[in-house]
């Protein structure tokens, strides 16, 4: 995720590199696999499975088959397909990446990110499946990616549809900005709830709040623990404290109060006395969290909550989950001599965000040795099911006192670059130590059910190195230090070059990024003449790139509203709709300053390489928007790779939910990978459907934002806004609404597929041949027809 200054959420992003840190580093003891030789030529990383990689961390991959199974803790009731699910793992990477990246000659001799983390990797692939042609929402940031995860919706039903892990609002006084991180039940700026997944109303007047994703969980008795968890815990230290504890109370008055509160929680069963109130629990409040079947249920006006979801409670925060595990009386493998909890290393976790040696959160950009300790620790103590976030490894580690990664490195790294190797070697290493310490607790792929992905991809922004070729391991790759040679995005100061090029002077907020979203300060309607000429001259301004030469064209696609709908980029809150958005050249991070907009050189004084960010994210290239999902445990058919099935971050939820044998108060937007389960853990009407994968992967086709469909939708409007002129506007009104009229058409289509999955999913319920046959037929007539307009558009 980028985490330039200004545009994201401090807490989450805004560490970074912290140059001159003074703190001891301890020597860190990597993994084996790090020692082995390599061919500049071919790679040792690049051998399959079972070959050079398999002998450094095969063992460990099969010690975790071989150890007997642990029961889940508690009345954690699951009921997954023979009883074999007891815990669930669920680990989410920042940015890493499966898929070598290639330099910029195109050659790919740096071996990827999980080629580097050889114990992570052959896991999957020796236990289970790992999807390496899985896809990402629009627009594709962290903050919407993994709710889009966690929910199995898109940014639509979600609310969370945000450039740079942000989002602007119109208020009274203009666009304001918002972060997607927030606590689950926060507001936004205009009053509507952050995660919104209906309007606002008489009857909700702040909109309708999102399900939880922990909901079905708990109310299996199972306690749920989440580490850095997108909006799973409290992310900041103002009004998520309020909208837990209450205003005044005095966690909002706490000097040390990101330590202990932020980033850290379990969501526990009711009546738990894990969530207890000596233990620091807090009645974990969801006011409109539908009833079990779906239907509305109301908000108590006593209790603050809904009432299909009262009696529960939650420890909010690293000083609660410690005195619980404290009152438990849990050994020294979890907490250390003063009772703190330790990581997987068996360091006692700090607060390294703030840079002290205070017991506590560490911050967001958070190392997998601390991740990784705290999903350990939660599982001994009890804890069935656990969520977890890693920061990404091309970018320096926080200042720590435990020698993790190089926090005095000024910047991102290229790759290659020697201490980007390192890093993954101690993220292996953590790996490596968090799977022999689970196996020795019992918690295997016998009896635990695995998702470890990424978000979502990047495109890496670097010169050449200076001494390629180079593949960083035998030969670790060097980069210069001046404009053209070194590793670093491309600032483009977009408004500046608008009027610079354009002349256009218009008012408007530019939500900087890859993918800025656009607001104009006025929020004129999509068929606007002010917008319709901004839109216009935005699709044709270019650039002079100071790495290449070349002369680029920033916009390579563009989206108002009307194919917002089609992308599921809509949400309930009309307010943070931009005017459009502009995917850009992925080499350039687009802001919105006016510098440089009376030069007489626009194209080059409009752009500067901005070293220290230099990983991409948010267009629709497919580096960015194809990422990885693996699976392991019972019920998953241990295939290993598979290049083709086509998945995005909306199938993970049902598919978890289906091995698990629970269901969502809601319907989801993805499917389940029944295709990736043995066959006896599909459900029985999944079996007894001979079409069911055919229509799933129909489905896919036509609703995926990135799948061909919204590509071709998305090609048709960028044609539609970069059309016309003041006098004449008939080509991009004709467009428009013949994208509105596949979008209902799609929407009608999706409306009877969806239905029929989730009732074969969930609810054993067959679907006809001849049904699924007619639908699977309409959706190839409707993907014909975008593809037949858009091409010949």
């Amino acid at each position: 995720m980028n985490f330039h200054p200004n545009f994201a959420d401090e807490n989450r992003e805004g560490s970074g590199a912290s140059a001159g840190s003074s703190w001891h580093r301890k020597a860190f003891a990597v993994g084996t696999a790090v020692l082995l030789a390599f061919s500049p030529v071919a790679p040792a990383w690049a051998a399959p499975a079972g070959a050079v990689a398999s002998t450094a961390a095969g063992a460990a991959a099969k010690l975790a088959v071989a150890t007997p199974a642990l029961t889940a803790a508690g009345g954690c009731q699951l009921n997954s397909p023979r009883g074999k699910v007891s815990h669930v793992v669920t680990i989410i990477f920042d940015n890493t990446h499966f898929v070598r990246d290639p330099a910029r000659d195109g050659s790919t001799l740096v071996p990827s990110d999980l080629e580097q983390m050889p114990h992570l990797l052959n896991f999957i692939k020796e236990n289970g499946a790992l999807l390496s042609n899985h896809h990402t929402p629009l627009i594709a940031h962290t903050s919407d990616d993994i709710i889009t995860i966690l929910t199995g919706v898109y940014p639509a039903r979600h609310g969370v549809a945000t450039a740079a892990n942000s989002y602007l609002e119109y208020t009274a006084t203009g666009p304001k900005s918002q972060s997607g991180f927030t606590y689950w039940t926060d507001l936004s700026q205009d009053s509507t709830y952050n995660l919104i997944s209906g309007p606002a109303g008489t009857d909700h007047p702040n909109g309708v709040n999102a399900p939880a994703p922990w909901v079905p969980f708990t109310r299996a008795g199972c306690n749920v623990g989440a580490a850095a968890a997108a909006d799973m815990e409290i992310e900041n230290t103002g009004v998520d404290l309020s909208t837990v504890f209450g205003p005044g109370s005095p966690q909002t008055m706490d000097p040390n109060a990101f330590a202990n509160y932020e980033g850290v929680a379990i969501h526990c069963a009711a009546n738990s006395t894990l969530c207890s109130a000596a233990n620091g629990g807090f009645p974990d409040k969801l006011p409109w969290e539908p009833n079990r079947d779906g239907s509305a249920a109301t908000t108590d006006p006593a209790t603050g909550t809904s009432t299909a979801y009262e009696g529960f409670t939650a420890l909010f925060g690293h000083k609660y989950v410690t005195q619980a595990f404290q009152n438990l009386g849990l050994g020294s493998q979890i907490l250390d001599g003063n009772g703190n909890l330790k990581d997987i290393n068996g360091n006692t976790i700090v607060d390294d965000f703030n840079n002290v040696l205070t017991p506590g959160f560490p911050g967001f950009s958070i190392a997998p040795q601390y991740s990784l300790g705290y999903v350990a620790d939660m599982l001994e103590a009890g804890v069935p099911v656990v969520y977890a976030y890693i920061n990404t490894p091309h970018r320096p580690v926080q200042v720590n006192p435990y020698g993790y990664g190089f926090p005095s490195d000024p910047g991102d790294y290229g790759p290659g670059e020697a201490h980007y190797v390192q890093t993954l070697q101690q993220y292996d290493d953590a790996f490596n130590k968090f799977f022999k310490r689970l196996a020795k607790d019992g918690i295997t792929p016998a009896n635990t059910l695995f998702m470890i992905m990424a978000e979502e991809g990047d495109h890496v922004v670097a010169a050449e190195p200076t001494n390629a070729p180079c593949d960083g391991v035998n030969t670790p790759c060097t980069y210069g230090n001046t404009v053209g040679n070194e590793v670093g995005e491309l600032n483009l100061n977009f408004r500046g070059l608008l009027q610079a090029e354009a002349g256009i002077i218009t008012s408007a907020s530019v939500n900087s990024d890859s993918a800025p979203d656009i607001y104009l300060t006025s929020n004129p309607g999509p068929n606007d003449p002010t917008l319709r000429a901004f839109e216009q001259a935005s699709g044709t301004l270019t650039a002079i790139n100071p790495i290449s030469g070349a002369t680029d064209t920033i916009a390579q696609s563009m989206a108002n509203s009307v194919e917002f709908n089609m992308l599921h980029m809509q949400t309930s809150d009309p307010l943070r709709t931009p005017s459009f958005t502009i995917f850009a050249n992925p080499d350039y991070f687009v802001t919105g300053s006016t510098a440089c907009g009376t030069s007489t050189t626009p194209q080059t004084s409009c752009v500067t390489q901005q070293p220290g960010f230099a990983w991409n994210h948010g267009d629709v290239s497919p580096q960015i928007t194809t990422t990885w999902l693996g699976m392991v445990g019972p019920g998953i058919d241990d295939e290993g790779l598979d290049k083709k099935t086509f998945s995005d971050h909306t199938d993970v939820r049902p598919t978890m939910l289906t091995l698990v044998g629970l269901k969502d108060d809601y319907s989801h937007d993805g499917r389940a990978l029944v295709e990736k389960f043995d066959g006896w853990a599909q459900p029985s009407a999944v079996r007894n459907s001979d079409n069911f994968v055919a229509l799933a992967r129909a489905l896919k086709q036509i609703t995926a934002p990135v799948g061909p469909l919204g590509l071709a939708s998305l090609h048709a409007s960028t044609i539609a806004l970069e059309s016309g002129n003041a006098q004449d506007d008939s080509t991009y009104t004709s467009i428009e609404n013949q994208l509105a009229s596949f979008t209902a058409q799609r929407d009608a289509l999706v409306a009877q597929i969806l239905p029929l999955l989730e009732a074969a999913e969930m609810d054993d319920k067959p679907i006809p041949d001849n049904v699924a046959h007619s639908l699977v037929h309409q959706a190839a007539n409707l993907l014909s027809s975008v593809q037949a307009y858009a091409n010949g558009l």
